[in-house]
C-alpha cells in the first residue's frame, strides 16, 4: 500500500508540472501572436531612464567641543585687563612728565648763563629763577620717586611760569627787527598801490574813492603807531616789559594787508569792461581814419612829389660826375706831352 501512494504522488507531481510548462508555452505562444512590433518599439523606448533628480534634505550636525570651555561671562577679565592697562599707561605717563621736568631744569640752567638772558632780567629776577631750578633739581633727587605724573606735570607749569617773563623778553627782543621790516615792506607796497592810484583817472579806475581813502588812513594810522611805540621801546631798558610786542606788529601788518589785497584782487566789473570795449574800439576807429587819409592823394599832393622828383633827379646826376673829371689834369697832361717827345726823340735817330 505505501509503495501505491508513492508511485500516486509521483505521477501527480509530473503531471502538474506538465501543466506548468504547457500553461507558459501557451502565454508566450499568445503573447507573441498578439503583440504587434509598434509596441514592441514603444516598450523599449520607455526603457531609456529619465534625467536623475536632485533631492536636498537638511542634515543635522551635532558638535562635540573637546578641551577648555568656552567662558560665557567675561566682564570681570576684561575689567582685570582695563586696570593692568591703566596702571601701564600711568606708569609710561610718569616717566614722560619726568624726563619732560628734568630737561627742562638742565636745558634753563645753561640757557640762564647767556649774556642775552641776563641783559633781559633784573637780578632778583635772576635769583629767583635759579633758586626755583635748583629746588626742583633737589626734589627730583630726593623726594620725586613715587610720585605720579600728575604731580610732575604740575611742578613743570610752575617752573615755566617763573621764567616765562624772562624768556618772552628775550623772544621779543630777538623777532622785534624782523616784524618790523616785514610791517615797512607792508608800508611800501601800499604807497605803490596809492602812486598807481593816483596816476590813474577816474575813468579807468573801478576803485571808489572811500575805498582808497580808507586804506590810505590805515597806512598813516599804521605808520603813526609804530613811530610812537618805537620811540617809547628805544627808551626802556632791556630787562623792562616790551611795548613793542610780536603780537601787535603781527595784528597792524595783517589788518593793512587784508585792506591792500582786498583792492588789489577786487574783480573787474562789467560795466568797465564795457568802458574798457568802447574806448577800444574808439582807438581803432581813428586808426583806420588816419590810414585812410594817407592812402588819398590829392593832385596838388601830386604835382609837389614830381617837382621833388625832378630836383632828385638834378642831384643825382651830379652826384654821379666824379670830381677827378670836373678838376683839369695837368700833370697828367704834362707826362703824355713828355712821352710823346721821348717817342718822337727815339724816330729821328731811327731814321739817322
Amino acid at each position: 500500500d505505501e509503495g501505491c501512494q508513492q508511485d500516486k504522488a509521483v505521477v501527480s507531481t509530473q503531471s502538474t508540472g506538465g501543466e506548468k510548462t504547457a500553461n507558459k508555452t501557451e502565454e508566450k505562444t499568445t503573447d507573441n501572436t498578439t503583440k504587434p512590433l509598434n509596441e514592441t518599439k514603444e516598450a523599449k523606448k520607455e526603457v531609456i531612464p529619465d534625467k536623475p533628480v536632485i533631492v536636498k534634505e537638511i542634515l543635522k550636525i551635532e558638535s562635540t567641543v573637546f578641551g577648555i570651555p568656552r567662558l560665557l561671562d567675561t566682564s570681570k577679565g576684561k575689567e582685570k585687563l582695563a586696570a593692568l592697562k591703566k596702571i601701564d599707561d600711568d606708569k609710561r605717563a610718569t616717566e614722560e612728565a619726568r624726563n619732560k621736568l628734568e630737561s627742562f631744569v638742565i636745558s634753563m640752567k645753561d640757557v640762564m648763563q647767556q649774556d642775552v638772558y641776563k641783559s633781559a632780567s633784573t637780578p632778583e629776577e635772576m635769583e629767583k629763577i635759579m633758586k626755583a631750578l635748583h629746588d626742583e633739581t633737589e626734589w627730583m633727587e630726593e623726594e620725586s620717586w613715587g610720585e605720579t605724573y600728575v604731580v610732575f606735570n604740575a611742578r613743570l607749569a610752575a617752573v615755566e611760569d617763573q621764567c616765562e617773563t624772562v624768556r618772552s623778553r628775550v623772544k621779543e627782543m630777538e623777532g622785534r627787527s624782523g616784524s618790523v621790516a616785514d610791517l615797512k615792506q607792508a608800508f611800501n607796497l601800499t604807497r605803490q598801490f596809492l602812486a598807481k592810484m593816483a596816476n590813474t583817472s577816474e575813468e579807468l579806475r573801478y576803485h571808489t574813492i572811500v575805498e582808497i581813502d580808507n586804506l590810505e588812513n590805515l597806512m598813516n594810522t599804521t605808520q603813526d603807531w609804530l613811530e610812537k611805540t618805537s620811540d617809547a621801546q628805544s627808551k626802556l631798558a632791556i630787562s623792562e616789559d616790551p611795548v613793542l610786542k610780536l603780537a601787535d606788529l603781527k595784528t597792524k601788518r595783517q589788518s593793512l594787508e587784508r585792506e591792500l589785497y582786498y583792492l588789489i584782487r577786487k574783480p573787474i566789473p562789467q560795466w568797465y569792461k564795457d568802458k574798457l570795449a568802447d574806448m577800444m574800439k574808439k582807438v581803432k576807429e581813428g586808426e583806420k581814419k588816419e590810414g585812410e587819409k594817407k592812402d588819398t592823394v590829392t593832385d596838388d599832393d601830386l604835382e609837389v612829389k614830381e617837382e621833388d622828383g625832378k630836383k632828385k633827379d638834378d642831384t643825382s646826376v651830379k652826384d654821379e660826375i666824379p670830381v677827378e673829371e670836373a678838376v683839369p689834369k695837368t700833370e697828367e697832361k704834362k707826362e703824355e706831352e713828355k712821352k710823346e717827345e721821348a717817342k718822337k726823340d727815339e724816330e729821328k735817330k731811327e731814321e739817322l
